[in-house]
């Protein structure tokens, strides 16, 4: 008789806990469906879904931080780019840093577009872009307004996700491919010529025989450059591929801080500067 009772709670328990266990499953279930489903659609449906789904592109192009080209802010692009000469702390001369609000009082008063012209073409040691060719129009302006807005100003910066974003990204990505292209065969004048190009698109900024950065080896000068020779070829492109910091505190960036070149191309520029100043690269 015992024996039967207990049985029969047993049984009794073991319900509920199936039933439990199978209302668990389900709640998963629809969750993850209703997680998904918005995603993708039947493509032979004519739906908005649908035609998105079908015209749904392979890839998207996105720079280290995961953020797409074209909807950075314009912080991210300072810390990534601008910071190098524009930092509160920078030590290279002639450049507005951010928060000193002096030196951005004579700028700001030129206006917003004289600003972005200078920036976008390049004005006495500042590279075009700030040698990061893959800027688009929109996000130059947000760098420009963030960091004059943290200097005193008060510009308005164009938002994430403008209609302008969407045509520049084609235009910067065609320019960065062609900047990016690298040097056909073992030609040596071949190499030597996008050795230059690269260098007066964006090496210039630190290395010109006239700069006034601290710590880089300036063109021409052969002092500067005889012990970073005597290292070695494959050293040099490779501080100067992956970046470097040296004894002294000086910072080379990684490709010059333009993610976007070759490594034939940084090689290239390399051999160049290397070639002018006293080497046989």
């Amino acid at each position: 008789m015992n024996h039967s009772t207990k049985n029969n709670i047993r049984g009794s328990a073991l319900v509920p806990l199936l039933g439990g266990v199978v209302i668990l499953l389900a709640v998963l279930f629809f969750l993850v469906k209703l997680a998904t489903s918005g995603y993708y659609s039947d493509v032979d449906e004519s739906t908005p879904s649908a035609i998105e789904t079908r015209i749904m592109p392979t890839g998207t192009l996105t720079m280290g931080d995961g953020t797409p080209v074209g909807q950075r802010t314009g912080e991210q692009i300072f810390n990534k780019v601008c910071i190098q000469c524009h930092a509160a702390d920078s030590l290279v001369p002639n450049s507005p840093k951010i928060t000193h609000n002096a030196e951005w009082a004579p700028r700001l008063a030129q206006g917003f577009d004289t600003l972005f012209t200078k920036a976008l073409n390049g004005f006495n040691a500042m590279p075009a872009k700030g040698g990061a060719a893959d800027l688009t129009d929109d996000e130059l302006k947000r760098a420009i307004a963030y960091m004059a807005n943290e200097s005193g100003g008060n510009l308005q910066a164009p938002p994430v996700g403008a209609e302008g974003d969407a045509s520049d990204v084609a235009a910067s990505g065609a320019s960065a491919a062609d900047t990016a292209a690298a040097p056909a065969g073992g030609d040596q004048a071949a190499v030597s010529a996008d050795g230059k190009k690269v260098f007066d698109g964006l090496c210039f900024a630190c290395h010109a025989a006239n700069s006034a950065i601290p710590f880089s080896p300036k063109i021409t000068h052969n002092a500067d450059w005889a012990p970073r020779i005597a290292k070695g070829k494959e050293l040099l492109f490779k501080h100067s591929i992956e970046g470097f910091t040296g004894p002294d505190g000086g910072v080379m960036p990684a490709k010059g801080g333009n993610a976007n070149l070759s490594d034939d191309e940084v090689k290239a520029a390399v051999v160049y500067m290397v070639n002018q100043s006293g080497g046989k690269f």
